[in-house]
């Protein structure tokens, strides 16, 4: 894929300052970028490999722009800009449908049928799966549990039962969704659990690293609102809220 710097311009938005014609094939960092990237400034520490880089194009701030052998694309805020262009030259995971031949999938579930099951999945009964929703190899949809459309899972996520989760969510590789929180009580010396009776529920366009482990609440749900990001090998316990745009690095 290429695209002109100028197409580019105008899909991110910034001052293109340059040719608008010059065409970028991807992005890299400022010290290894060749002819035909773009490459951004937005931390100081790097503006040593500024004068210097191979890229096409460069994506800074104003006050860089004197210092910039290339062409630029000007922004308030670099890496933002930074982000949007580098989405539009990501890899495209392929979309499919259907459900995989080894998956089991419960005939009192609801699959729609432009989602994927993929290979050794299991759906439980009364699991809702909305379109375009993608589950990588080996997850796990429990009982109850409700997804909404065009959610990601990777391989090994576990969604126990009762979790409910929004639109567009992206979930990595071995995450767990809903396992019981440590409820335990002491008894002549002894610990005897307490039931975990809450659910876990997610908003819209949250995102999970892998590895990490969301507990269903004591009795209320455990929440986390829309926008909320979690880095890998995150804990949340118990009956925890997370604000909406939170972001959580372990």
């Amino acid at each position: 894929m290429s695209l002109a710097l100028g197409e580019l311009a105008a899909r991110v938005g910034g001052d293109l300052h340059g040719d608008a014609s010059c065409l970028i094939e991807g992005v890299a960092p400022l010290e290894d970028a060749r002819p035909g990237t773009i490459s951004f400034l937005a931390n100081p520490r790097y503006r040593r490999h500024l004068a210097g880089t191979g890229a096409s194009a460069v994506i800074l701030s104003e006050r860089d722009l004197p210092g910039c052998p290339c062409a630029a694309l000007v922004s308030d805020h670099p890496y933002l800009t930074y982000a949007r262009v580098a989405g539009l030259f990501a890899p495209t995971p392929p979309v499919r449908r259907g459900i995989h031949p080894t998956a089991s999938v419960s005939t009192a579930s609801r699959v729609d049928e432009s989602a994927w099951v993929g290979p050794h999945c299991a759906v439980g009964a009364g699991a809702v799966v909305g379109s375009g929703v993608q589950i990588g190899p080996g997850c796990v949809v429990g009982e109850g549990v409700e997804i909404g459309p065009q959610g990601c899972f990777e391989a090994r996520v576990v969604l126990c039962r009762g979790t409910v989760i929004g639109c567009r969510a992206r979930v990595h590789p071995g995450a767990v969704l809903g396992a019981d929180g440590f409820g335990i009580v002491e008894d002549a010396g002894r610990w005897v659990k307490v039931p975990q009776l809450g659910r876990v529920r997610i908003g819209d366009d949250v995102e999970i690293g892998a590895n990490t482990t969301i507990d269903r609440g004591a009795l209320e749900d455990t929440v986390l609102e829309d926008g909320v990001k979690l880095d890998n090998q995150v804990q949340i316990a118990h009956n925890v809220y997370i604000g909406a745009h939170t972001a959580i690095a372990g």
